[in-house]
């Protein structure tokens, strides 16, 4: 059974909260774990083959998806869109997005987190074109790969702010594009998985430990504990200066600007 409909990304844009969002409406079936990574080649699952993707879903649903942000991160993984064109030629794909600014700070916070990111933020973006945060908030940039392999009306973009500022009509123009019931209500609406703000700096034996969990478990974990019991230090979000905010908008006003004439939306939630 393969996928319907992919949320292809963007990472720290609400993913993790819209795919258990729509694991309850009872016509939609979620993959086992939130993100397969199935679609990448490398430092993905694109080698245990076709079978393994499909036991990934429940058969009895009629709608089935996934959510993996890695999809479209195309300056670190290429291909995805052709590898997805050729397993699921008829794939409907969900890009939730947000604020660029906002989206590459979380991101930029959230590798301090992991203790992956030693630089002061300024540091971290002064090389847009060499930046995983800068190139990863590029969303129109990102979208014109799967534009080449996928008709337009197969893509529905939804932003962050919407669906935590209207999360139920939000949903329904979700399930509409699904093609299963609108009306069904969800009652996870307005509760948010997976905040950045709620994660910590673990000690390395607390991120040993957490890799020694199967991430299909963890996933379904999360709707049980949250993040807050496990012992670390918060990460404070990082100060952008004015002048560094001036230079990220100037960076990101094209893409905006062609992600705009796209959609026909103005996005004028965003600083951008």
């Amino acid at each position: 059974m393969l996928p319907t409909f992919i949320v292809i990304g963007a990472m720290k844009c609400g993913t993790t909260s819209l795919y258990y969002y729509l694991a309850e409406h009872p016509e939609i079936g979620m993959s086992r774990r939130k993100e397969t990574d199935f679609f990448l080649k490398e430092h993905g699952q694109w080698a245990r083959g076709g079978d393994w993707y499909r036991q990934q879903f429940p058969e009895e649903s009629s709608a089935r998806g996934e959510c993996s942000p890695n999809y479209t991160k195309r300056h670190l993984f290429d291909g995805v869109p052709e590898r997805i064109a050729s397993v699921c030629p008829d794939v409907r794909l969900i890009y939730l997005v947000r604020d660029p600014i906002e989206r590459t700070v979380s991101h930029y916070q959230g590798s301090r987190q992991q203790g992956r990111e030693d630089r002061a933020f300024e540091a971290a973006v002064a090389e847009p074109e060499q930046s995983n945060y800068v190139r990863t908030s590029r969303y129109h940039a990102q979208l014109q790969p799967y534009l080449d392999c996928f008709p337009r009306e197969n893509l529905l973009v939804v932003t962050t702010e919407e669906l935590g500022a209207a999360p139920a009509a939000t949903l329904r123009a979700i399930y509409r594009f699904l093609g299963v019931n609108p009306s069904v209500r969800n009652q996870r609406t307005g509760t948010r998985f997976n905040p950045s703000a709620a994660k910590k700096k673990y000690s390395p034996w607390v991120r040993w430990l957490s890799h020694q969990v199967p991430q299909s478990l963890k996933d379904r974990l999360r709707l049980y504990l949250p993040l807050q019991w496990l012992p670390g230090k918060h990460v404070a979000r990082p100060e952008v200066s004015p002048a560094v905010r001036a230079r990220l908008e100037a960076i990101f006003r094209p893409d905006v600007a062609a992600l705009r004439d796209l959609t026909g939306r103005d996005f004028g939630a965003w600083s951008v």
